[in-house]
């Protein structure tokens, strides 16, 4: 390959050195496209391909990585334009980067939510607890669709699970609060807006939470 090669022509000469099974021409190749383009979906591509093929699984992920946060940012800065179409398409990408990371799931969870299709809003939101049972945001996000649902047994224990994860989850202390001021329990919804408010004493929803639930003790 000649040193002035272009980009498109370092891509398609290390494709062809990738179907021949000359992997370590087709690394050399995408590498010098990256180098040439560092946003380069297609180079990045294709080194992770070559080096799982390589059997050098933490380099291919690495690589993923990057694809995944190319896609997942493109994804963010449609939602930030307010063009949902546009980021459910990049978002699905950034999924076919890393299948396991919860970020996609939620983003696409939420948008599934936005247009009412609750059942699959869940569905993305298990995955991606699932996919990193650390991660409270999952978790909350879970709990509130299925608080949403109906489903107050679950949505306590995702709750819950939010804040063995981050004893400092707002939203969860603020969720549990309103699951349990929807069945009256008075005593037990204010004892979650004070935990609320010992994480944030500037939180109006928790104050007024607790007002609430202080006057009908």
């Amino acid at each position: 390959m000649p040193a002035e090669a272009g980009t498109s022509e370092l891509l398609a000469w290390a494709r062809h050195q990738q179907s021949e099974g000359r992997l370590q021409r087709a690394t050399e190749g995408f590498r010098r496209a990256l180098s040439q383009d560092s946003s380069s979906v297609e180079a990045l591509d294709g080194l992770a391909a070559v080096y799982e093929a390589k059997g050098l699984s933490q380099l291919a992920r690495r690589y993923r990585g990057q694809l995944f946060f190319i896609h997942y940012n493109s994804g963010l800065e449609w939602l930030a334009q307010g063009r949902p179409a546009r980021a459910r398409p990049a978002f699905d990408l950034a999924l076919g980067a890393l299948p396991d990371h919860p970020l996609a799931l939620l983003r696409l969870g939420e948008l599934a939510q936005a247009e009412g299709r609750l059942d699959s809003a869940i569905a993305c939101f298990e995955r991606a607890v699932t996919a990193n049972p650390g991660y409270s945001e999952s978790s909350i996000l879970l709990g509130k669709a299925l608080a949403k649902a109906g489903d107050t047994g679950g949505a306590r224990q995702a709750f819950e699970r939010a804040i063995e994860s981050n004893i400092n989850a707002l939203d969860a202390y603020l969720g549990l609060g309103a699951l349990f001021a929807e069945e009256s329990s008075w005593p037990e919804a204010a004892a979650q807006y004070e935990k609320a408010l010992r994480v944030n004493p500037r939180s109006a929803a928790a104050r007024q939470g607790l007002e609430q639930a202080r006057t009908r003790l």
